[in-house]
């Protein structure tokens, strides 16, 4: 099976990057740091529950000094096509929030082919009870609570926000009382229709084309055609409904990997059956960069987070 370049971490990984600081809402160049400012504290390998027979390990980062009352909480997850990756890929933009008071959370979830869906969204969703079942001792706010992926975690980061109500997705990984509800989800470069983007790998260069029809049967056991089900049940555009919470689609116009339609489509769903979606196209963006108007893109996804955290200056 052929594995497509591990090019989404890119994101964070280039010498200089822009990022969002919250303590000012201002768009700054920062280095990118593989260790946390002062003033942030990184917890790492902290169990969060089972998956299989196998511990689940998520990080944490928070601001040393805390601040009055609960603090808000993203939920971030990686990318690598569901069959690599590592949770310490978003760290950078964890330091970032952290710096100005949010509780970051970065979660391990199986990987294909030796765990199929929907092993990946029950461990995802196990990560989210175990942050609500220890609230009270981290000081999180549980009502503000953003699922934030990219990639194949862009498409967890869906499943997440759409399949609150979904029994099969809880999986037995740990802390059964809690709700896997989040308020919101940021979701960058993802595919949300996956029978539809198996289908349209014909369209793609030869490298992506030979990724997507190696990487989706790796998760779903098979091709679309032998596992049909398998293809509806993991699609986030599947979930759409009125009651999904708030979700920021972020996506470049010239992504080989993840065509934009995939974007496209699931936000003509979700605005058909009333639901809130704002989508944020990227012209020039590929699935490892923000194109053109990097700016703008941060821009949007602070002004976004922070609506959702009721904090000053959100749309």
């Amino acid at each position: 099976m052929m594995k497509p370049a591990r090019r989404f971490p890119r994101f964070l990984w280039i010498p200089l990057l822009i990022l969002f600081v919250f303590a000012g809402w201002k768009i700054v160049v920062a280095q990118v740091a593989a260790t946390p400012p002062a003033d942030v504290e990184l917890v790492s390998d902290i169990v969060f529950g089972q998956g299989g027979a196998s511990d689940l390990k998520l990080n944490i980062t928070r601001p040393r000094t805390p601040p009055s009352g609960r603090m808000p909480v993203m939920i971030f997850i990686h990318g690598g096509g569901w069959s690599s990756g590592d949770r310490k890929d978003f760290h950078p933009f964890m330091f970032q929030f952290s710096k100005a008071g949010i509780f970051c959370a970065s979660v391990q979830y199986r990987l294909a082919p030796k765990d199929r869906f929907p092993a990946q969204i029950q461990d995802v969703k196990c990560a989210v009870r175990w942050l609500r079942a220890h609230a009270d001792e981290y000081q999180i706010d549980t009502t503000r609570m953003i699922a934030f992926g990219g990639s194949a975690g862009a498409h967890l980061a869906a499943l997440l926000a759409t399949t609150s109500d979904v029994p099969e997705f809880e999986g037995t990984g740990g802390n059964p009382g809690q709700s896997s509800a989040v308020n919101a989800a940021i979701c960058l470069a993802g595919p949300y229709d996956l029978e539809l983007g198996y289908r349209h790998s014909t369209q793609q260069r030869p490298a992506e084309a030979n990724a997507v029809r190696g990487l989706l049967p790796s998760l779903l056991g098979g091709k679309p055609d032998e596992v049909p089900d398998a293809y509806r049940k993991a699609s986030p555009i599947t979930y759409a409904r009125k009651e999904c919470p708030p979700l920021l689609l972020v996506h470049g116009e010239d992504d080989p990997l993840v065509l934009i339609e995939q974007a496209e489509v699931f936000t003509k769903k979700l605005q058909d059956v009333g639901a809130t979606v704002q989508f944020l196209r990227l012209p020039g963006g590929t699935h490892d960069s923000f194109g053109k108007e990097p700016d703008k893109a941060v821009r949007t996804i602070t002004d976004f987070a922070r609506a959702q955290f009721g904090l000053p200056g959100g749309n």
